[in-house]
């Protein structure tokens, strides 16, 4: 895997949908990486709104792995919020 660009995104930022297994229909770069995803392997598509459109970019499996572990980090953090906002 090559060098990711900045940091790992979260799905609660960065998505407008849900990311969808995909199976690459020709050789294609990960967004995040710009690891080569060759033709019939499986990735990731996760929807991002752009300009007034829904992009599709692709992301190869490990870099969707740690989005979906910088989701978890983010959920958690907020969880940990609600105590104090309810004690109010």
């Amino acid at each position: 895997m090559a060098k990711p660009k900045g940091k790992t995104p979260s799905l609660l930022s960065k998505s407008t949908g849900t990311p969808t297994l995909h199976v690459c229909g020709k050789a294609t770069a990960c967004k995040r990486c710009n690891t080569k995803i060759k033709t019939g392997e499986q990735c990731f598509r996760i929807p991002k709104q752009q300009n007034g459109f829904a992009a599709k970019p692709t992301f190869c499996i490990s870099c969707t792995r740690l989005i979906v572990e910088k989701t978890k980090s983010d959920i958690l953090a907020v969880e940990q919020l609600f105590p104090a906002i309810e004690a109010r």
